[in-house]
């Protein structure tokens, strides 16, 4: 991604965070004001993200705030950072490769999350996604600095792109905001169909 050198480039960033996170909850991927979407400014040490309080379903560019990988808001606004914001910029300080970080409440994911457990992958598809690249975080508080150490370890290694969160939801990165979505696509995919499948193979 091209480094961003103007106020309107990083105008259309701020609408494309605002467009990411209105499709992830059109996709059913975050109820009510769950989850938060971010990304990193090219060729600066600043993040975009999601303010705080807010459904991914009513974003729009005023809603997305420009920090420092130190969690400043380094512009003048009434709105407060997502609370998740530290585990965003641990991702961030850990992978350079890293332009955006997506954190959602997938309905089937959250199966996984609540049996403390990864899904099997069983699909060609989510073997060539998400194969050896998806990590279990413990549970941790919501907002922590725990929580914050824990993602940052699941997936600072080069060529992780997924982590369930027990009790709690999904994080997953990418190169660009699509494809930190895509990726979480298909973890949501992975794990509805390891719960058909178990319904179909008579185990649930």
């Amino acid at each position: 991604m091209a480094a961003v050198t103007d106020s309107a480039d990083l105008e259309r960033l701020r609408r494309k965070v605002a467009a990411v996170s209105r499709r992830a909850y059109r996709l059913g991927l975050a109820p009510g004001i769950s989850g938060n979407v971010s990304c990193r400014v090219p060729g600066q040490d600043r993040v975009l993200i999601k303010a705080t309080g807010l459904s991914l379903g009513q974003l729009t560019r005023q809603h997305v705030l420009l920090m420092d990988l130190d969690g400043n808001v380094v512009e003048p606004s009434e709105l407060r950072p997502s609370k998740e914001r530290f585990f965003h910029l641990e991702v961030y300080r850990r992978r350079p490769d890293v332009g955006a970080v997506v954190h959602l409440h997938p309905p089937c994911a959250l199966v996984f999350a609540a049996a403390h457990r990864l899904p099997p992958l069983r699909t060609g598809a989510a073997r060539t996604f998400l194969g050896g690249r998806i990590a279990l975080v413990p549970p941790a508080p919501s907002g922590s600095r725990e929580l914050a150490e824990a993602v940052g370890q699941a997936l600072g290694s080069p060529g992780m792109r997924a982590a369930i969160l027990a009790e709690h939801g999904t994080v997953t990165v990418g190169a660009d905001l699509e494809e930190a979505l895509y990726v979480s696509e298909y973890l949501e995919d992975a794990c509805r169909t390891a719960l058909w499948l178990r319904v179909l193979e008579g185990e649930g």
